[in-house]
């Protein structure tokens, strides 16, 4: 790889269920065929590929966004999207289906008339999801939200020292974009002038940790990443809900209440711990049915 620009970064991928009926179908699609052939892509340029199941939908979290499934995490070398990483000997398999499930596509597409036009489409390309992915697929649906940030946190806001012995975590990942039309200067103004003190004031968030989305990748429509700790859903609930109801609606809000964002376009989040037993590289070892 001497040619490849060496670049280590992270990336998050937020995965949400849009029906408790589609959970079954996603999470078979995930550990069946979905990390085996996604090892077997890049597992050249990757170091860290893991699945963190998603903590149970806070009350009211769908107002920010809340993906139910999980959140994914990559650690890469190099950039995925560089051109010479195109050419593969099988194709991923991504069907529309995984999208619906997803929220990403409307349930339409797999109706009668539509879903014999797009298995046709299927048959001929074998990766019709990842291009309807990749090329922000959210017609009726929400959009694939896959950021990139740099390996390390760039900004360590409270907590520092922090370590495992200090108890447990629930750690809430939270992607925001600014709405079209709000610079990046007056959005910033508002985040950290307005919101993060709250969360920084608060005792129940005990670690705040944020990242600029490198945008260039692969023109990721959010713009910061954060993590914000607390020991709790209900810690969450107590600061993120109500001690946020002071804050004044800004005139760009896309709702009414805070987070002023729409949810799952704006703003994307899960709930999640610190460890997963689906660090896949290390503990995947096939799809083995229970008898």
């Amino acid at each position: 790889m001497a040619d490849f620009k060496f670049e280590p970064m992270r990336s998050f991928i937020y995965v949400n269920c849009a029906n408790e009926d589609y959970r079954p179908k996603l999470q078979r699609w995930l550990y069946k065929t979905h990390i085996p052939d996604s090892i077997g892509q890049f597992e050249p340029y990757v170091t860290k590929y893991a699945f963190y199941p998603s903590f149970p939908t806070p009350p009211e979290g769908e107002r920010f966004g809340y993906a139910s499934m999980q959140l994914t995490e990559h650690h890469w070398l190099v950039s995925d999207f560089d051109p010479r990483l195109g050419i593969k000997a099988i194709a991923e398999t991504f069907p529309l289906d995984v999208l619906v499930w997803q929220g990403n596509l409307p349930a339409s597409v797999l109706t009668a008339g539509a879903a014999k036009e797009e298995k046709e489409s299927e048959m001929e390309d074998g990766d019709i999801g990842t291009n309807a992915r990749q090329t922000g697929a959210d017609g009726g649906g929400n959009p694939f939200i896959f950021c990139f940030v740099p390996m390390w946190w760039e900004n360590d806001l409270k907590g520092k020292g922090r370590n495992i012995e200090d108890g447990a975590n629930y750690r809430w990942n939270v992607s925001i974009g600014y709405p079209e039309g709000v610079s990046k200067e007056e959005g910033d103004k508002w985040l950290y002038e307005e919101v993060l003190p709250i969360f920084m004031e608060a005792p129940e968030v005990t670690r705040i940790l944020e990242s600029r989305v490198k945008k260039e990748i692969n023109d990721c429509v959010m713009d910061h990443v954060l993590e914000i700790w607390f020991e709790n859903q209900s810690a969450w609930y107590k600061v993120a809900v109500e001690a946020t109801k002071k804050l004044k609606k800004p005139a760009w809000a896309q709702q009414d209440q805070f987070p002023f964002l729409k949810p799952y376009h704006n703003i994307i989040c899960a709930c999640v711990a610190d460890f997963t037993m689906s660090n896949n590289l290390v503990n995947y070892h096939g799809y083995i049915p229970r008898r």
